[in-house]
């Protein structure tokens, strides 16, 4: 058990990677696993929903499957009640092994939902096999099966699961002898210290949450039956860790962009609905420590007024909002600039507006930061900043509302 508190533990909290390997000892996949803080040896879990939601956030929202595991496979452990929660049925199939938990119950509702899985395309894993009754009837639905080999594994349990076409992960494999023995048996993936511990991964973010209540009324419009993208959109602009995840995902290489995207809309609407209302419901889940409140509303001060400038000048207002919003960022964040731009991978054009203020939106940005700075400009309303500001203040502070009314 770790000592941190609860608001420490939100902040504190990232993950380890653990090599899988084939017989010619390949690194082939990795499963994911939380840590409650980067020193931590094991995970002191008392909410496996959490636990995942909060692996997944930081895998897949923070650093990005490129970066972390590359083309590699990345095994998430998921629990029965993930499982029966369809909101967080969009992980990037071609890529996530969904790991059952040896504790799930094979009841109808987890059958439907490993059927519904198995048609989105996941590759689904048991985790430490026995041949209880209940393991057995949840094979069908399974791809592999994986065997901790420090139980009692017999030749015949082995000979029976091959029987069913069936690939076989030995893990807790502690030596090179156990490596082999099981290999020659037939086993044909493999985890354990022999090979590699367990390794944390250090995270660049001084994690913030995004506002419950702003997720909870994004979750409620995207079950909507008819779908108002520009509400969306406008939900997802008012949060910049929100922001900041669509960006991140969106450019990364599972989307195979053809050009980098920094434009909000297209970005949501690549990911789609599916994929966005699990993105929400991670990292609603995952349960950060409240986000400061001082540097949101600096952060849609400055987008806001960006925004307003752009339209004024017959530019792209959405373009102005997201430029002025991530000019912000790196203080939200408490990430350099520089380092922000190569990990959402938007481009050197986006770059140069940012870095070397080049081009309309470059002027437009310095001359938002002058207004802000008390300098009066030709063409820009003395109350730009002011207006903008009691815009901003208005959506965090109606979101808090809303969120105490629930």
């Amino acid at each position: 058990m770790n000592s941190d508190t609860p608001a420490e533990a939100s902040k504190n909290y990232t993950i380890a990677l653990q090599p899988i390997v084939d017989g010619q000892l390949r690194h082939v996949a990795d499963e994911l696993l939380y840590r409650g803080h980067f020193d931590a040896a094991t995970a002191s879990v008392d909410d496996d929903v959490k636990a995942t939601a909060r692996a997944c956030s930081v895998a897949i929202y923070e650093i990005g499957l490129k970066k972390l595991c590359g083309a590699r496979k990345l095994f998430v452990n998921v629990s029965e009640q993930w499982l029966l929660n369809p909101d967080l049925h969009a992980l990037p199939a071609n890529q996530v092994v969904l790991e059952i938990l040896e504790s799930t119950r094979p009841t109808p509702e987890v059958k439907k939902a490993l059927e519904r899985l198995k048609a989105q395309g996941y590759t689904l894993a048991i985790d430490d096999f026995q041949t209880q009754e209940d393991h057995q009837s949840l094979l069908e639905y399974c791809d592999i099966v994986k065997l901790d080999i420090s139980s009692d594994i017999t030749h015949e349990m082995i000979k029976s699961l091959q029987q069913q076409k069936l690939t076989l992960l030995a893990e807790r494999v502690e030596t090179r002898e156990e490596f082999e023995h099981f290999k020659a048996l037939g086993v044909t993936l493999f985890q354990g210290y022999f090979y590699e511990r367990p390794t944390a991964q250090k995270t660049r973010y001084v994690r913030r949450s995004s506002p419950k209540a702003n997720l909870l009324r994004l979750i409620a419009k995207l079950y909507k039956p008819e779908i108002n993208m520009q509400e969306i959109k406008s939900l997802v602009a008012q949060d910049p860790y929100l922001v900041e995840a669509v960006l991140r995902r969106a450019n990364s290489v599972w989307h195979a962009l053809a050009k980098p995207s920094y434009k909000l809309s297209d970005c949501i609407q690549l990911l789609g609905v599916n994929e966005l209302r699990t993105m929400v419901t991670i990292i609603l889940f995952a349960n950060n420590s409240p986000a400061n409140k001082l540097n949101l509303i600096k952060g849609l001060t400055k987008a806001l007024a960006c925004e307003q400038v752009a339209k004024s000048r017959r530019m792209d207002d959405e373009e102005g909002f997201i430029i002025g919003l991530l000019s912000h960022m790196p203080v939200i964040l408490n990430i350099d600039l520089d380092t922000l731009m190569k990990e959402l991978n938007l481009g050197g054009s986006f770059w140069r507006t940012l870095i070397t203020r080049e081009g309309h939106f470059g002027a437009m940005l310095n001359d938002v930061e002058s207004a802000e700075s008390g300098i009066k400009l030709e063409g820009l309303p003395d109350s730009l900043i002011l207006s903008a500001a009691a815009r901003a203040r208005s959506l965090i502070d109606n979101t808090l509302v809303l969120y105490r009314q629930r």
